[in-house]
């Protein structure tokens, strides 16, 4: 005879928790999750899922058994979505990132360990909530990688995917005609070049990068989350997972964004803007914010935060990164108030 406590996968499939994204697991899974073991049953239990385009986009669901991986969940999820994670192939890690959103509302930093099964991530995460943060993913030749800027030249992509524009020009995949190696690209997810060793582009060229560029390269070269973008000709550096202190701030990493005047830096940065998304605080209000504005799709409160009268920016000291540092004086309390 047998037990009538046993977990079967057909007593199972008529409980509410499966099919229900809020609700959370049985103390059953939570007990396998102490030894790191799901009963053999359960592996092949499906179970819904949300998932949408990080960070506010409508949700979708999905069936996905227990025990498969975060990165099956991804890719399931990617194509639920109808914008396949990339680069493509099951061998290959996704250079896209997963995120879960929490109870709290806020959602998770990159998760790092796409082999972990999905019931013990779900278990560690109590979200059955996930969110895919799309990046700009292109090609050129086989090596796959993220732009590091917007609107990069062609001699820009070169160089941030390890080739010498001296030796090498840059065409569309499958183009005979090289691109313009000082033109901006209007890049779009999934874009394929083909670098040739071809020498078009000559010798490197002597004028110097801009100011900003030269910078916001340095700073993605020392593992700082930076990028460019511009909108009705106002042109800006977009910084993520800056680290705050929590408490009082929800999350403990924000994105700021701040915006470069075209004499930049001779005309000197001043305040910055934070993602609504990104961050709450314990006191409900924002300090200082000043104003809201919608800029690439998402909504940024403009913090009022400047220099001292007495100290004001110095264009022959002063530059990005130490903005960024003036910046995160407003979120740990010191120095400048408003």
């Amino acid at each position: 005879m047998e037990d009538d406590k046993a977990i079967t996968t057909d007593a199972i499939s008529e409980e509410v928790w499966i099919a229900e994204p809020s609700e959370a697991f049985p103390q059953h899974i939570h007990e396998a999750a102490r030894h790191g073991v799901l009963p053999p049953e359960l592996l092949h239990l499906k179970v819904r899922v949300s998932i949408r385009e990080w960070p506010e986009d409508h949700e979708k669901h999905l069936m996905v058994n227990l025990g498969e991986s975060l990165l099956a969940l991804m890719r399931e999820g990617g194509t639920k979505l109808g914008m396949p994670v990339l680069p493509p192939g099951a061998e290959i890690d996704p250079l896209d990132a997963l995120r879960f959103l929490r109870k709290s509302g806020q959602w998770s930093d990159a998760i790092l360990d796409l082999s972990e099964p999905l019931w013990l991530a779900i278990v560690h995460g109590d979200s059955r909530h996930f969110g895919i943060e799309y990046k700009l993913v292109i090609q050129i030749n086989t090596k796959w990688g993220v732009s590091p800027f917007s609107n990069p030249t062609p001699k820009q992509l070169l160089e941030a995917f390890g080739f010498n524009p001296a030796e090498y020009s840059l065409y569309f995949a499958n183009s005979s005609e090289s691109l313009p190696p000082d033109v901006p690209l209007n890049l779009k997810r999934g874009d394929r070049f083909e670098a040739q060793k071809d020498g078009r582009y000559g010798a490197p060229c002597t004028q110097e990068l801009r100011a900003l560029d030269r910078e916001c390269t340095a700073l993605a070269g020392a593992g700082c989350e930076v990028r460019t973008l511009s909108q009705g000709g106002q042109e800006y550096v977009e910084v993520s997972n800056v680290e705050v202190p929590s408490p009082p701030w929800c999350g403990g990493k924000v994105r700021v964004l701040i915006a470069v005047p075209a004499t930049y830096p001779a005309g000197g940065l001043d305040a910055f803007y934070l993602d609504r998304s990104s961050v709450s605080h314990q006191g409900g209000a924002i300090p200082y914010e000043q104003a809201r504005a919608t800029i690439d799709g998402r909504q940024w409160g403009l913090i009022s935060w400047h220099y001292p009268v007495n100290r004001p920016w110095n264009p022959n000291s002063d530059n990005i990164a130490s903005h960024i540092a003036h910046c995160r004086g407003y979120f740990l309390r010191r120095g400048v108030r408003q």
